[in-house]
């Protein structure tokens, strides 16, 4: 009898450590976003003034960059964590395309 009680006492106390599977998840926000992209203040960076809501981005981006003085749409997700460029929502670029629809002016191609 003192075995089972032992046994029960030990699920008991055990149950509240148990991962809280039930829970879902919430699916990452995307951010879509399209622009000039121009060098930031810090050496580096990249940084987007989205043309629709006027969002400064801070584009990090694995992989191809897009060169700056470029116009491009992109789909990112918000960064977690620090990030080294102090301009701008950080945000980890999913993927990008060239839109040589957007047009970028000199000004942006001569910030290197």
């Amino acid at each position: 009898m003192k075995l089972a009680a032992s046994a029960i006492a030990a699920l008991l106390l055990a149950w509240p450590m148990a991962p809280a599977a039930a829970a879902p998840q919430k699916p990452a926000v995307q951010v879509r976003g399209q622009g000039c992209v121009e060098a930031g203040v810090e050496t580096g960076c990249l940084v987007l003034k989205d043309l629709k809501t006027g969002n400064l981005y801070n584009l990090l981006v694995k992989g191809m960059h897009p060169a700056i003085g470029d116009g491009i749409e992109f789909l990112a997700v918000p960064h977690n964590g620090p990030a080294g460029c102090m301009q701008g929502i950080a945000v980890d670029v999913i993927g990008w395309t060239r839109k040589d629809s957007i047009r970028c002016g000199p000004a942006h191609a001569n910030k290197k």
